[in-house]
């Protein structure tokens, strides 16, 4: 799960993929202002172009781009502020900033702990950025759910892809994209947490 930064744009898809994601984010909030106000549904077409971006780069390449998880940092931030039926916006930015430091804090120690141990990287500092983008958008209670899914959806993932490869027993060195399985994570439960809260608006 090593994550390097990459040089230029090379790790970006090609124009075609760009253009069918800009497609299906267009088709995602076109479903949802039909049920929940414009402002939720536009931060959630862009939460879903960056989530799918940042899936398919990691999959493809290991890396999660700083051009694409610290940007979506703030913008969680903004959202949390913003999306509050309450209308208490510091109460909301407040719980974005305490989702971003714990969910980056606790990835980053994972990964301290662990290289202590291991003497090898086991979450890249991509994943790291990642996870206080989860934290950022869902705020600290929906953390645990984000890592669960995330960690069950890798866990299954690898099962499988060593069941297609012929393989019997799982490689630990083997790395994994897990950024690809945080990313999707992230826009589920973000998507439930905004459904939820359209009857408020």
């Amino acid at each position: 799960m090593h994550h390097a930064q990459p040089e230029g744009d090379s790790c970006f898809p090609g124009t075609g993929t760009l253009v069918w994601l800009a497609v299906l984010t267009l088709a995602v909030f076109a479903g949802l202002v039909s049920l929940v106000p414009p402002l939720p549904a536009a931060f959630t077409a862009y939460l879903f172009f960056t989530m799918a971006l940042i899936t398919l780069i990691d999959l493809r390449h290991f890396i999660i781009p700083d051009v694409l998880s610290l940007p979506a940092i703030a913008i969680g931030l903004l959202a949390s502020s913003v999306l509050v039926p309450e209308g208490d916006r510091l109460a909301g930015l407040i719980n974005g900033v305490a989702g971003a430091i714990l969910g980056g804090g606790a990835f980053y120690l994972l990964r301290a702990v662990y290289f202590r141990f291991r003497g090898i990287e086991g979450l890249g500092l991509g994943d790291v950025k990642l996870a206080a983008v989860a934290g950022a958008w869902l705020g600290p209670a929906a953390l645990a759910p984000a890592c669960l899914l995330a960690t069950l959806s890798a866990i299954a993932g690898v099962v499988l892809h060593g069941v297609l490869n012929g393989r019997r027993a799982i490689d630990a060195r083997q790395p994994i994209p897990f950024g690809s399985f945080i990313a999707p994570a992230i826009l589920i439960l973000w998507i439930g947490q905004i459904l939820d809260l359209g009857s408020l608006w």
